[in-house]
């Protein structure tokens, strides 16, 4: 298992600084935001940025995980995606994310996918699907459909958020075939909370793992560990508290090598791999 920092965990941050937090931290990856618009104006890595990312990358010994966040919107916006895609392999990404918002036309969908995945292939990179909750494909039982309908050799992200606060049962993540998982990200957060105050907490408000209740042993108990693992769990809070992203790191490595244990202990209980 390689542990992967997200960059949306850092918040507002430079790139070369989520590097070297990362590094600090003891993380592997990093994931880095190369498509506009970013989340985060720091955050999104630029031409600009390109030498200075690569001579962070090549100081500290850190790889790049996923490429963040591609739209399955349409076939332009999809041939708009080169520069990114060629900017993040330079850099050694390994994957491209998707996303798909508000595209509902399954063919469509499915051949958005194929398209994707070709371009993302002619840069030596593989693809993941991440389901959103409250967007058009928010489960990862839509995902494996979408995967398996286009017949790309693609992968599902995991995401604790989205998994959550749309709904999907333990049970519905074991009963996915380990394979199809590609990717697992972890947070926290509270057991409950209005519809109207979700996307906040996605994108600024999430939980490291260990302060909230979810039931990230249960969900992840049978998740491949031999895959990457990333944290995605921003906190504004933190970052207006004046933390540096070394500090947020290190405290979200803390959490991640916690909830790691508990759920390495799970697997040794029921019998399974560890």
């Amino acid at each position: 298992m390689k542990l992967c920092l997200d960059s949306l965990t850092v918040t507002d941050t430079e790139p070369v600084d989520l590097i070297r937090g990362a590094r600090s931290a003891g993380f592997d990856l990093v994931s880095l935001w190369v498509q506009p618009p970013s989340l985060f104006p720091k955050q999104l890595v630029t031409e600009a940025k390109a030498k200075a990312c690569l001579a962070a990358l090549a100081e500290t010994g850190m790889r790049v995980g996923p490429l963040e966040v591609f739209v399955l919107s349409s076939a332009d916006a999809i041939r708009s995606y080169r520069p990114a895609m060629e900017l993040g392999a330079r850099l050694g990404a390994r994957t491209a994310s998707a996303i798909n918002l508000t595209t509902t036309d399954a063919g469509l969908l499915s051949e958005l996918f194929v398209q994707f995945a070709a371009l993302a292939g002619e840069c030596g990179l593989g693809v993941t699907l991440e389901p959103l909750a409250g967007f058009a494909t928010s489960t990862p039982a839509q995902a494996r459909d979408i995967i398996r309908a286009s017949g790309v050799d693609a992968r599902i992200v995991l995401d604790a958020h989205h998994l959550v606060r749309t709904g999907v049962s333990v049970a519905d993540v074991r009963a996915l075939d380990p394979a199809l998982i590609g990717y697992v990200q972890v947070c926290d957060g509270l057991a409950s909370l209005p519809p109207e105050e979700r996307a906040a907490e996605s994108v600024c408000a999430r939980l490291y793992p260990g302060e909230g209740v979810w039931p990230l042993v249960e969900y992840f108990r049978d998740a491949p560990m031999d895959i990457d693992w990333g944290i995605e769990a921003p906190s504004v809070r933190r970052a207006a508290a004046g933390q540096s992203a070394e500090t947020q790191a290190r405290e979200a490595m803390a959490s991640v090598r916690r909830l790691i244990e508990q759920i390495a202990a799970a697997r040794a209980t029921r019998g399974g791999p560890v």
